[in-house]
């Protein structure tokens, strides 16, 4: 009897290890591919409002937190792939007579590099 017992109990242990093997791999790969589907909606939403505002005041934003100030948007979104709001990669324009912010790429999706906050 002791012996069924010990056998049942490794063969649902078995069945436990091999379903985790099964559906593990995916959950991973839907998280990564959620933080993936977040980041091109935040980069579309921002590239989006720096259009309007560039329209709307005939001049680019220094910095992402100049369409917070302006009310374009409510806050900086995080980069789901860093979780820090200043990893934003931002495209600067190189013309003195209009400064700023030109466009935010979307980068390296796996680097976790600081980027810079503004442009000067």
């Amino acid at each position: 009897m002791q012996r069924k017992v010990v056998l049942v109990t490794v063969g649902v242990i078995a069945l436990a290890v091999v379903a985790a093997k099964l559906f593990a791999p995916s959950y991973v790969t839907s998280l990564r591919q959620s933080g993936e589907l977040t980041r091109r909606q935040n980069l579309l939403t921002m590239r989006a409002v720096l259009s309007q505002y560039t329209l709307d005041t005939h001049r680019r934003p220094r910095s992402l937190d100049d369409l917070v100030i302006a009310e374009y948007l409510k806050h900086v979104p995080l980069d789901p792939m860093t979780g820090r709001k200043d990893t934003w990669p931002m495209k600067c324009s190189s013309a003195p007579a209009s400064p700023g912010i030109v466009s935010i790429s979307p980068g390296n999706p796996s680097a976790a590099i600081k980027g810079t906050a503004h442009c000067d």
